[in-house]
């Protein structure tokens, strides 16, 4: 996988980490942007085609096929996460829309689209260029 976030960028304190369901044949990388499948606490990992709501980063890496069924997601705090395109300090940012396991900035007109709604992770806390790495404060509870 490419484009993982560092995740605990400000430390471990304050943050919640939520198990979620994940399947046992998959590979999941440290710092992987996992989204809803559909299933209760279900995740997969975030792709460009897979625009379902967003619910963190992975903390920890697992390998396919090894028994494995439940890891553990940052959902508050702060990661560093790979931008897609332009993000400027205080932009709220959801999951990216053409590229895996990036962010962007909100659009004008997303808000008023339920599904772009569901993808929102939280605000950025610096400016970053496209393909570089941002501090984003999660909000995602």
């Amino acid at each position: 996988m490419a484009n993982e976030a560092r995740v605990f960028a400000e430390g471990p304190d304050f943050c919640k980490v939520r198990q979620f369901t994940v399947a046992d044949g998959t590979a999941i990388a440290k710092g992987a942007l996992l989204v809803f499948t559909g299933a209760t606490r279900t995740a997969v990992v975030h792709t460009a085609a897979v625009k379902k709501a967003a619910l963190g980063f992975a903390v920890q890496s697992k390998t396919a096929s090894d028994g494995v069924t439940e890891i553990g997601v940052q959902r508050t705090g702060v990661v560093d996460a790979y931008a897609d395109g332009y993000i400027s300090t205080g932009d709220i940012v959801l999951a990216g829309q053409t590229t895996a396991n990036r962010v962007q900035a909100l659009a004008d007109g997303y808000l008023s689209v339920y599904n772009f709604q569901s993808q929102v992770i939280g605000r950025a806390l610096e400016n970053a260029a496209n393909g570089t790495y941002c501090k984003i404060a999660l909000a995602l509870g």
